[in-house]
């Protein structure tokens, strides 16, 4: 298992990518897509509830399996929408490290 410096650098990583896409606009990019399509914030909001919901389904089937995949999803789309709002992904870690002990 990671501590959590790795897991935080994880997510500012992957952030990264996202911000990236959002002022890049790749063509082949689904989270392109997402920051150009005239639908893009509803489609990224609903994408946190599908994969909300996803993840919530696999946990009451125990499928530890499917639950990894769903919530990766359930946090990439979350990093999105935060992406979309101009909040920086350490805005969310500085919560979760008060909440920490």
């Amino acid at each position: 298992m990671s501590d959590a410096n790795d897991d935080g650098e994880v997510l500012e990583a992957v952030f990264d990518v996202i911000e990236d896409r959002k002022e890049t606009l790749p063509e082949d990019s689904y989270t392109a897509s997402l920051f150009t399509h005239e639908k893009g914030e509803n489609r990224a909001l609903e994408k946190v509830g599908e994969e909300s919901t996803e993840f919530i389904l696999a946990a009451k089937d125990d499928d530890t399996e499917e639950m990894a995949e769903e919530g990766a999803d359930l946090v990439y789309h979350l990093l999105v929408a935060l992406s979309m709002h101009d909040v920086d992904v350490e805005a969310l870690l500085d919560v979760l490290r008060e909440r920490q002990g």
